[in-house]
């Protein structure tokens, strides 16, 4: 099961404005709760609240409220659903880069590459212009290129190795209980409670299901948006498991974004020659080398708005 970069914009963007009426302030009431929920990662419960909130008010409002509901769907594992919410939040606000990159994200699960190479060049356009705008019109920093290129290549992992090292005190049979109810977690996409699921389990054996154990525990945090942590475990998954191709895009993933294109672009690669695919798809790689451009512009909105 593989996995794309996607953004979520929530509270910033939908706050309680002064002298708002009883009924937009339920309204943002209900929007503040339906981003909790996506946030916490129980995205069945977020999808539900974003189509209960129903038609909002204000088309960057709507715009916000059908990308997140784009994106409970997308971590959901239901990407052709979520292509509609992300062109609906494109249709209220054209301005919207990120709905655009999201909508990429989703073309890219459903395998349409040439409809997600278009969609993400469009998000880059638009956000390398706003940040010429906010800049003054002056050129970006020298460097930029570099980092563009290798955004996290001095990202450190965190001091979470030894819980991969925990050996699992079940019996065979119990393991098999723990592993089904923490892929039930999974599936539901209440991704947190799943992570932990896998964690309390602690190292099993033999080596294949370890590997996809840590696969799944490191899918978790890819859907959590926690890159970081998910390449500590899918690192440690191809390591136990080696021929599992699975692990390795998920880790291409994890590397993706987290800016690593070298990483990336080399586990990608082992992962298609395991499945049969190849050498590595030519559009593949531009889609890669466009979601780096776009997070390096994501860096200098943020610093621009600090």
């Amino acid at each position: 099961m593989k996995i794309s970069g996607f953004i979520f914009f929530g509270a910033a963007f939908i706050a309680i404005a002064t002298g708002l009426g009883a009924k937009d302030q339920t309204t943002s009431a209900g929007l503040a709760s339906a981003d909790a929920l996506l946030r916490a990662g129980d995205d069945a419960a977020a999808a539900k609240a974003y189509e209960v909130l129903g038609l909002q008010a204000g088309a960057k409002r709507e715009g916000w409220r059908q990308n997140n509901w784009g994106l409970a769907l997308l971590r959901l594992d239901r990407p052709a659903a979520a292509l509609e919410h992300f062109q609906s939040s494109i249709e209220a606000d054209r301005a919207n880069y990120i709905a655009r990159a999201n909508l990429g994200a989703a073309w890219e699960r459903v395998g349409d590459l040439t409809k997600a190479l278009d969609v993400y060049e469009r998000a880059l356009e638009l956000i390398r212009a706003e940040n010429f705008g906010r800049a003054g019109g002056r050129p970006e920093p020298e460097g930029d290129e570099e980092v563009r290129e290798n955004l996290a290549s001095a990202v450190s992992l965190s001091p979470t190795v030894s819980a991969l090292e925990k050996v699992s005190l079940l019996g065979a049979d119990q393991i098999k209980i723990a592993l089904g109810r923490a892929g039930e977690l999974l599936n539901a996409g209440r991704y947190a409670e799943a992570a932990a699921a896998y964690a309390d389990l602690g190292r099993t054996s033999p080596m294949q299901r370890e590997g996809w154990r840590l696969n799944n525990w490191g899918l978790c945090y890819l859907r959590l948006a926690q890159p970081s942590s998910a390449r500590e475990r899918l690192e440690q998954s191809v390591r136990v498991f080696p021929d599992n191709p699975v692990a390795w895009n998920n880790l291409a993933m994890a590397y993706e974004q987290l800016g690593m294109s070298d990483k990336a672009e080399d586990a990608r690669g082992r992962g298609e020659k395991m499945s049969g695919a190849g050498t590595s798809n030519p559009q593949r790689l531009e889609l890669v080398r466009l979601k780096l451009a776009f997070a390096a512009q994501r860096k200098r909105w943020q610093a621009m708005h600090r």
